[in-house]
């Protein structure tokens, strides 16, 4: 296991590269950005582009994924106002929303936007979380699947052919080179990196009917092309800096985490929507690959020049690895799971090569019940 020699990002993360430096290519990725990449010109690309879908304003001319955080908020914002575009913004609810996550929504129609919220069929929607959690190990990963496919719906039904994404998460946290350099969102993108490796047709065989999984389904290439979908990243076109995005919306009255940083990481301006992505779900990555939130939160303030490495490490070591008991047991209610059954899970996600085992290939954990990570020279 190596560890970025910029920042702190390990080569557990899947997909991440390293140089011949030791470097990722997140790192890499973000020299280009900082100084390589002619923004100007990538904004006038995009205007040119959005020369072709922009209406007179009596219609909606694209549609903004948002979840009500920082980001998605800003993505409306800046379409509206610095594009001229005029957004339809498109909602997957949560199964468990926060009641910051709704002051966000209203915040968001308050700032001048129309929302289409769609709420899936809770019954379904709580079966596939327990897939995802047992089998995925991912708690949410109907909703990561949702918040795709429901916009892209929404834009065939409404006949709005541009979607506009956030931030290229390949760019910004390392992937393959040609995901980075991605300005789509297709539907190829979506099952290569967000399915797992399972898509809704393999829920047939666990007993799931179709018809009841509308919600998750991606429309077909017919209607696709027939209505000319293209979804972008503004990320691609723009120089993205979610701190920005973050004080921008602040400023303009959006809702930070009233009880401080999220579960998990140093920030309290980031995955406020759902009670259990900011906390459990980043959880399950930090036992299946021994990073969390708090490494991505910390490799992205290192590499904008905003702390040191070492900085970084000691917030990555302070705040994340521990299990999120804040909404745990509404959680586990809600896939009636007992926490012996949920220690099982994490115990068959844990990574054997990352964390501290005794003689009989038990995980160890200290007093609190977090799991210990053996010593692989994080601090070279």
């Amino acid at each position: 296991m190596r560890y970025c020699k910029r920042c702190v990002m390990p080569d557990t993360r899947p997909e991440i590269v390293f140089n011949d430096e030791g470097v990722c290519d997140a790192c890499l990725s973000s020299d280009k950005k900082h100084a390589e990449i002619d923004w100007d010109a990538r904004d006038r690309q995009f205007r040119e582009i959005l020369d072709r879908y922009r209406g007179d304003g009596s219609k909606w001319d694209c549609i903004i994924p948002v979840s009500g955080g920082k980001d998605s908020c800003y993505q409306a914002y800046t379409m509206k106002h610095k594009y001229g575009m005029t957004p339809l913004c498109v909602n997957f609810t949560p199964c468990e929303m926060t009641e910051v996550g709704h002051k966000n929504l209203e915040f968001l129609r308050d700032l001048g936007f129309d929302l289409i919220q769609i709420g899936a069929n809770r019954e379904v929607y709580r079966e596939m979380s327990k897939i995802g959690f047992h089998k995925l190990g991912d708690c949410c990963w109907p909703e990561h699947i949702g918040i795709f496919t429901t916009p892209v719906q929404i834009a065939v039904q409404f006949n709005i052919p541009l979607i506009i994404w956030g931030e290229n998460s390949q760019l910004e946290y390392g992937g393959p080179a040609h995901a980075r350099e991605a300005q789509v969102l297709d539907r190829r993108w979506l099952e290569e990196y967000q399915m797992l490796g399972y898509r809704i047709s393999d829920l047939v065989h666990d007993g799931f009917d179709m018809r009841e999984l509308k919600a998750w389904q991606y429309p077909s290439d017919e209607d696709l092309h027939r209505v000319g979908v293209t979804g972008l990243f503004l990320g691609y076109f723009t120089k993205w800096d979610g701190r920005a995005n973050m004080e921008l919306m602040t400023k303009l009255g959006w809702h930070h985490n009233p009880g401080g940083p999220v579960e998990g990481t140093y920030t309290d301006y980031e995955n406020l929507d759902c009670k259990w992505v900011g906390g459990l779900h980043d959880y399950m990555k930090f036992v299946k690959y021994g990073y969390g939130r708090a490494t991505d939160n910390a490799c992205i303030d290192i590499r904008f020049g905003r702390i040191t490495r070492d900085e970084g490490l000691r917030l990555a070591k302070e705040w994340e690895g521990k299990i999120p008991h804040k909404y745990l047991p509404d959680y586990l209610k809600f896939i009636g799971c007992t926490m012996d059954e949920f220690m099982e899970t994490m115990n068959r996600f844990t990574n054997p090569y990352i964390f501290k085992r005794d003689e009989d290939g038990n995980f160890i954990r200290d007093e609190q019940g977090d799991l210990i990570k053996l010593d692989y020279g994080f601090e070279e």
